[in-house]
């Protein structure tokens, strides 16, 4: 048995940024050789993004392009020149996947679309990741994690808490990059099912992913009121409200959930039972959401009375839904997540001994695992171009003359 899950595997990716690269980061770590094409002098977009060290810029520092290229080999290769888009189509025909998240039209302009590289390999797997796919009068609209978080209608049922009117509450876009690190997660899942068909019909074929469709494939719920109802989703405030909330304590913050009356109960016991607890505007779900704002702050004041470890601890011996609200300081050092040795570490060239972020699942036959850091820029073109497709040392250094790696 080969000691990693996909060991074997050839991934070609030409993408920038977030989507592309996570796509190709968890193919990677799972053992698969990614060799990244990056444009030469200014590489991915991502190495200018940061987090920094210090907060000093530095094309081979980025805190996000080092966690999203772990594992891969780094060349660089100019596609506007006739040459390299020769070394690209070489690359294409020994390699099993094609990873690219560039604009449709772009990749035809440039004779990559998977048209022209399923002529060369008809075994090829090429995965093309974008705003709002191939096909469809949206497809060559540019966008970014936010417009793609809008329009899939995540962000209309995500109203902030707290405001009145909800229905003239501006939507709420999720924290972070959360559409660009999903449409990598389903890229990745679909390329391996289309990897896995190839077994039977001998032939690749063409992911085509849309950002905007992955985000609203979570929406089922909403969708499904939708259908049910024929009118828009509720995004009434009693909706936040029925979730867990956050309550400040003595030493930070802790999540408290109540969406039954058995867990109100609960929680009453755990706050010794108060007499505002027990009143008419508590007794019902319906009616402790008509009356939360004046029943919320005396949970708070509750709950600033002591420390997180002293109510997680009254929440389990009571079954109150309960969790403290980590700080990242306290994700990096929590012993759970040591103990499960979900970190990793090692040394970066440039960046120095670095903590990353490691699988949430383990393979008991297969380990996930991280051998090397993300590569600097150019840094494995001798290895590739060389060992992959015969370029001599002397071809090398008239390419690097001529711009065109």
């Amino acid at each position: 048995m080969n000691s990693e899950a996909l060991s074997g595997l050839k991934v070609l990716e030409y993408s920038e940024f977030i989507s592309g690269p996570h796509c190709g980061k968890l193919l990677a770590d799972l053992g698969a050789k990614v060799i990244k094409v990056e444009p030469p002098g200014l590489g991915d977009k991502a190495r200018r993004w940061g987090p920094f060290p210090h907060d000093e810029p530095h094309p081979e520092k980025s805190g996000l392009f080092l966690y999203l290229n772990t594992n891969k080999l780094g060349v660089t290769l100019n596609l506007e020149s006739v040459a390299g888009i020769k070394i690209f189509r070489e690359l294409a025909k020994q390699v099993d996947i094609v990873v690219e998240n560039n604009p449709p039209r772009e990749m035809e302009r440039l004779g990559l679309d998977y048209e022209n590289l399923h002529k060369l390999n008809p075994k090829l797997v090429v995965t093309s990741i974008t705003p709002f796919g191939q096909t469809g009068p949206y497809r060559d609209y540019k966008s970014c994690d936010l417009i793609s978080a809008h329009m899939s209608g995540e962000t209309y049922t995500n109203p902030e808490a707290g405001v009145d009117d909800t229905e003239s509450q501006p939507p709420l876009k999720p924290p972070s990059h959360a559409n660009d690190f999903l449409g990598g997660l389903m890229g990745a899942i679909c390329t391996m099912s289309a990897v896995i068909a190839r077994q039977v019909t001998g032939l690749g074929q063409h992911v085509d992913l849309s950002q905007q469709e992955a985000m609203a494939y979570l929406l089922c719920r909403e969708i499904g009121e939708y259908n049910d109802s024929g009118g828009p989703f509720y995004r009434g405030k009693n909706r936040k409200k029925a979730l867990p909330s956050e309550y400040p304590c003595k030493n930070g913050y802790i999540s408290l959930s109540m969406l039954t009356d058995a867990f109100w109960a609960s929680l009453s016991d755990m706050m010794g039972n108060p007499d505002w607890a027990k009143s008419e505007s508590c007794r019902t779900t319906v009616l402790r959401n008509k009356n939360w704002g004046t029943i919320e702050p005396k949970i708070k004041e509750w709950t600033k009375e002591h420390t997180v470890e002293e109510i997680v601890q009254l929440a389990q011996a009571k079954r109150v839904p309960c969790s403290p609200i980590h700080s990242m300081k306290e994700v990096v050092n929590s012993e759970l997540l040591a103990a499960r040795d979900y970190f990793v570490e090692f040394e970066h060239r440039e960046a120095g001994r670095i903590k990353y972020p490691g699988a949430p699942y383990k393979l008991s036959g297969t380990p996930w695992r991280v051998t090397c850091p993300a590569p600097l820029l150019g840094e494995h073109n001798d290895e590739v171009f060389s060992q992959m497709l015969g370029y001599t040392r002397q071809d090398l250094v008239r390419m690097r003359q001529a711009g065109v790696i």
